[in-house]
């Protein structure tokens, strides 16, 4: 208190304009909650002179009015009542667990330190009995003393004039995180608005969307990610309609144009990627005949031809210039959901083949692959699929290549049915098929024929199965195109919001906490060769100590870790506000006790104003009101006047559509202020559908069903065959009927699920298919067989662009020696070709003679090429140089790339020409040097001490263990220990017949333990 009183000047609580603070006396202890326990602080009663007032230390309000520097020193957040160690606040964030586990976990923890120091107490007391009875030898007089031998009780937890021990709720713990999130809110927007990227990847989503407490129950999550993987900015929506993301894109064009980056030029999608068409409904059984399924000219005319560009947010709002994509994941998977069933037999050949004819595997790439399985030895050099998608760059073909390649696939399985005449495909597959065939013709899918080319960014190279050598090391391609990254988002996005139903303003903390730590994991990721990041994700605490670092040091700790430096209005999560949509409530104090700042008074928003001429009437120049909603506990201000927005969806200039394009319905009357969403009356965090177990707590796995069950399930499989969502119906009905029949305690309908009706599924199609998976005749298995030849052989595509943009460099290869092809490098190619196929003939010869030991040459680390004068293909020159005890082996390309900067310049210079040069010698001596130190080490080298006596004819230990082949026993009826040496007893009895050395039991059983029971009879007698 004296140090901060000469330093700083305490405010006064009350606000005193000449505040005189002083000590008041001792204080209030205040218990604090951490994951190690808990302990004390106490704090000062402070008085102000000035108005005579007293109050804590620990008051929050007071807290609030110090210097961070202050503030930063207590190792707990404080409320009014309680307080929870700043330990418990990290562990929370860093684990992403729910506030109702943190708190079980530290009551958990805080109970167990109570029993153990119970235990504790207990042995002490018989501790001191033990002493009084003379258990150690010496009697005490403690027991005369005492008035009582009860000794006292420890007391239970919560005992205040004992242990005291406290507990902490989950709702407590909720709250010191949404105060943890206001207080790091700030820094994760301006994190995340300091987000940029080339190329976006945007998709929609609703597994996270679901756990949001609404009356209205429908949301989706909306996020745009760049090339290495970062969220621009993410949004929860109301409407997927692309009038809902105008404000979001109009931001982002304003974060582009304050920094004076250039905005992105390619955007894939999962929807909307080109200008709206119809397709018709198809006529009944006209998926049977191939020609409904042909390309005809009229159709590509008709496809091709009109407006095609759509008017979607990121090109009305962003940039006019982006060029949109569909994503081939969400292409695929609507082809998939068209077929009868993922079970059917057919299902996994049509989807592998459908892939194929999408993707086409650069030649170039897969021959450098294959090279580098023969170098590691894998024969056949057929790479794996998951070597292929990491070390070979793929390509999306034209739309003509890639039509072809599709309709074959189609032309193969349209009629294709299973054994029992289940056909695979849906009669709306061939809708499907005309919807997708217009966006093929259109190049929606097909990659952007660019000379610089975005496809893949290089991410280093990486040595094949860590074999070494220039052969095995092959380059990582990481791709750029499509969202199939963000699916793995999706998934990671609805773990961070823990629970089944939360409240918004929960929802908003864990979401958008994720998304900043899921952007600066990406960032360490990449691995940028001289950036320093922190090894702990604290933005609050890393801009405050970049910001002191540059007062004290002159410079910032981490200059990577930088902010957006001006606020450019985008709101993210909850927050964001959609155009014609009442805003999501976020009411940071509904839980206080005692709220920041009490209202005087609320006044009722004012009536809507209906509008005197409509919209096209207006000028271009007047912009309507923008839409606001008045904050909680803050009086209406009043009618304000017309206010340009820059995020406002009326502020933007009219777009103009052509006549033949489909209209969008008119837009609502933009609300003015706009009531918030009503949350629902009563949040529940059980299953919403019926109750599946009916009252039992076990569940049956499909081999132990009875036979009311598999009635039952069979029926529902059949009246549900052939719909969208098989598996979810039928669990749904099954469980209803669980649920009716739970009142019957003679019931045979127990409860299973949807896991194991699935396994029934499939063990149902491996009875009807007991041959093969296809099941098909030998003609048409030739046919498909062909196919996927056709399909994987190659195509027009000969290579495929590579990003230009600088990425992670991950083991980075030596720049290759740009050597001519002349006449003798041809004559040098031949000789190695030649020499190869004397080597595969000399292996062959060898593999027919008998098998003997054969002596491996070893590689050469810096060539990869065997460590022989007469195995290499040329690329260097091998030779052995031996004087005394020091044996040089010499290898050009190593000699070379050690002293190519001092001025050897010949890569391939002979042995007898380097003889000639210092560089021999400077070699020669290190190799001496080397060997020198060697032949000291083995000298100095303890000798290793024999724990034992040796065997007289095989030299190995003679007790019996695991190291030592001989067995301790005797022979029955002969007095005496025998000792079975395996290599004695071969080399006794290898004239008589035995082939090889024996173990005890195999000995045994032989003939010649007879022969060796007698031999020993015998020389025990001499």
């Amino acid at each position: 208190m004296v140090r901060l009183r000469n330093n700083y000047i305490l405010p006064c609580l009350h606000g005193c304009l000449h505040p005189q603070v002083v000590s008041a006396g001792v204080g209030r202890p205040r218990v604090i909650v951490g994951t190690s326990g808990q302990y004390f602080i106490l704090s000062s009663r402070l008085c102000c002179k000035a108005c005579r007032k007293t109050w804590f230390a620990d008051s929050p309000r007071w807290l609030e009015k110090l210097p961070k520097r202050f503030t930063n020193l207590l190792p707990a957040f404080l409320t009014y009542k309680k307080a929870i160690c700043k330990s418990v606040m990290d562990e929370l964030r860093r684990t992403g667990k729910s506030p109702t586990d943190m708190a079980n976990q530290v009551n958990e923890l805080m109970h167990l330190k109570y029993e153990r120091a119970h235990l504790a107490y207990l042995h002490a007391i018989e501790n001191v009995r033990d002493a009084e009875a003379g258990v150690y030898g010496q009697r005490t007089i403690g027991q005369f003393l005492r008035k009582e031998n009860q000794p006292r009780a420890f007391g239970p937890y919560n005992n205040q004039s004992g242990w005291g021990g406290v507990s902490v709720s989950g709702f407590y713990l909720t709250d010191c995180l949404l105060e943890e999130f206001k207080r790091q809110e700030p820094a994760m927007s301006r994190l995340l608005q300091g987000t940029f990227g080339c190329v976006f990847r945007s998709d929609h989503t609703r597994k996270v969307a679901r756990k949001v407490t609404l009356a209205s129950g429908v949301m989706s999550s909306y996020a745009v990610m760049n090339e290495n993987w970062l969220i621009v900015s993410w949004v929860m929506v109301q409407s997927e309609a692309e009038r809902s993301l105008e404000p979001m894109y109009q931001g982002m064009a304003k974060r582009y144009s304050n920094a004076g980056v250039e905005k992105a030029g390619y955007h894939w999608m999962d929807r909307d990627c080109c200008a709206a068409f119809k397709i018709p409904d198809c006529i009944l059984d006209e998926h049977l005949h191939w020609d409904a399924w042909k390309t005809t000219p009229s159709i590509v005319a008709g496809a091709t031809s009109g407006r095609q560009l759509n008017t979607c947010a990121s090109r009305s709002h962003y940039n006019n210039n982006i060029v949109v994509k569909l994503d081939l994941f969400h292409c695929l998977r609507r082809f998939s959901r068209e077929c009868t069933s993922e079970h059917h037999p057919l299902f996994s050949t049509f989807c592998q083949l459908l892939s194929a004819a999408f993707s086409v595997v650069d030649q170039a790439d897969l021959k450098r692959l294959q090279d580098a399985y023969r170098f590691c030895g894998i024969h056949p050099a057929n790479p794996t699929k998951q070597h292929t998608r990491e070390h070979c760059r793929i390509k999306i073909p034209h739309p003509t290549e890639l039509l072809d390649r599709v309709e074959k696939v189609l032309n193969h399985f349209h009629l294709a049915t299973d054994p029992n005449n289940v056909p695979l495909f849906k009669p709306s597959m061939l809708k499907t098929w005309r919807i997708q065939r217009v966006h093929i013709l259109r190049g929606c899918l097909s990659d952007p024929e660019l000379s610089e080319g975005i496809m893949y960014r290089y991410g280093g190279t990486l040595q094949l199965n860590h074999v070494p050598g220039e052969g095995a090391k092959v380059p990582i391609w990481i791709p750029v195109r499509g969202t199939s990254q963000q699916e793995g988002y999706h998934f990671h996005q609805a773990h961070w919001v823990t629970g089944t139903h939360v409240s918004p303003e929960l929802f908003q903390a864990q979401g958008m906490t994720g998304v900043a730590r899921w952007n600066y994991q990406r960032l360490v990721d990449l691995k940028q060769p001289g950036v320093i990041l922190p090894a702990v994700f604290d933005p609050a605490l890393m801009c405050e100590l970049n910001a002191a670092s540059m007062r004290v040091t002159g410079q910032e700790k981490y200059a990577a870790f930088l902010l957006s430096d001006r606020d450019t209005g985008e709101r993210f999560g909850l927050q964001y506000s959609e155009p014609g949509c009442r805003p999501v409530p976020l009411d940071w104090d509904k839980h206080r006790s005692q709220k920041r700042d009490e209202p005087a008074a609320l006044m009722p928003p004012p009536p809507l104003q209906t509008p005197a001429a409509p919209a096209e009437d207006k000028a271009p120049d007047v912009a309507p009101p923008f839409s606001w909603t008045l904050p909680s506990g803050v009086p209406y201000p009043g009618p304000a006047p017309s206010v340009r927005h820059p995020l406002s969806a009326g502020a933007l200039p009219k777009q103009d559509m052509a006549p033949e394009e489909v209209q969008d319905p008119p837009a609502a009357i933009e609300i003015s202020h706009a009531l918030p969403l009503p949350p629902t009356s009563s949040p529940r965090s059980a299953r919403t559908g019926p109750i599946k177990t009916g009252g039992r707590v076990f569940v049956l796995d499909h081999t132990r069903w009875t036979a009311p069950m598999k009635v039952a399930i069979d029926s529902l499989l059949q009246k549900h065959h052939g719909e969208k969502d098989l598996l979810k119906l039928v669990d749904q009905d099954y469980a209803a009927m669980v649920h009716q029949s739970a009142t019957d305690p003679n019931s045979l309908l127990h409860p299973t699920t949807r896991l194991h009706i699935s396994r029934y599924v499939k063990h149902l199609a491996k009875l009807l298919n007991t041959s093969s998976s296809l099941n098909t005749s030998q003609e048409k298995l030739l046919d498909t067989q062909q196919l996927w030849h056709s399909l994987t052989e190659g195509s027009e595509t000969a290579s495929v662009p590579v990003v230009t943009m600088e990425a992670a460099v991950v083991n980075p290869p030596t720049p290759a020696l740009s050597t001519p092809l002349t006449q003798g490098s041809l004559e040098k190619i031949v000789e190695g070709i030649l020499e190869k196929q004397q080597q595969q003939q000399q292996q062959q010869q060898q593999q027919h003679q008998p098998e003997q030991k054969r002596r491996q040459t070893k590689t050469c680390l810096a060539c990869g090429q065997p460590k022989s004068r007469y195995e290499t293909d040329g690329s260097s020159i091998h030779f052995f140089y031996q004087q005394g005890p020091v044996r040089y082996f010499y290898c050009s390309k190593k000699v070379h790339q050690s002293y190519a900067a001092e001025g050897l310049s010949d890569p391939k210079m002979p042995f007898e020409q380097f003889v000639n040069t210092d560089f021999f010698r400077r070699e020669l001596e290190e190799t001496k040097k080397r060997v020198e130190e060697k032949v000291e080490k083995k000298r100095k080298r303890p000798d290793p001490h024999q724990t034992g006596r040796l065997c007289r004819f095989c030299h190995l230990e003679l007790k019996q263990g695991p190291n030592s082949p001989h067995i301790h026993s005797g022979f029955p009826g002969v007095a005496g220990k025998y000792i079975y040496c395996p290599s004695k007893v071969y080399s006794l009895y290898i004239d008589k017949g035995m082939t090889r050395e024996m173990s005890w039991k195999e000995f045994q059983v032989s003939p010649f333990y007879l022969l060796e029971r007698q031999r020993w009879v015998d020389e025990r007698k001499k």
